[in-house]
């Protein structure tokens, strides 16, 4: 691994830790809100990647117009998904979305898509595992019920 991967890591893990801390001093309610505003922050961050590629071509062609509606079919599923989950009365949906996430970033990855730099998708993998494993967990927290 070389230093420029090793900051990356420490950067992806360090942002990723300051966002697990903040969503555990929330109450239950912000948690999942703040949860889900990352997932639909993290999911617009490839649309906006296609939208770059679309106004770096000198042609736009059946191809670039295709990963512009993969990637906004794929953002808008996540993100009602992800509002559906939100509202439901099992909001740990929402860690499983960002761990989807997170593979959706193996992917670019793995097929090495021009539009999305490596050095992102990489940093988001560990981005995602963390965020949506400590989302899950926090967001499953079974908190005890006030008289009232």
């Amino acid at each position: 691994m070389t230093g420029t991967h090793l900051i990356i890591v420490g950067i992806a893990v360090l942002l990723a830790v300051g966002a697990v801390g903040l969503t555990a001093k929330l109450s239950a309610q912000a948690r999942a809100a703040f949860v889900y505003a990352q997932l639909a922050l993290i999911t617009g961050v490839y649309v906006g990647f296609a939208v770059v590629a679309l106004d770096k071509a000198a042609f736009i062609g059946r191809s670039e117009l295709s990963l512009m509606m993969i990637e906004g079919v794929l953002a808008l599923a996540i993100i009602f998904a992800g509002l559906a989950a939100l509202m439901s009365s099992k909001p740990w949906l929402l860690g499983v979305l960002i761990l989807f996430h997170g593979a959706v970033d193996v992917a670019h990855l793995v097929m090495g898509t021009g539009h999305v730099p490596a050095q992102y998708a990489f940093a988001c993998v560990i981005y995602d595992a963390i965020v949506g494993g400590a989302a899950i967990y926090l967001l499953s927290e079974k908190r005890p019920q006030t008289e009232g």
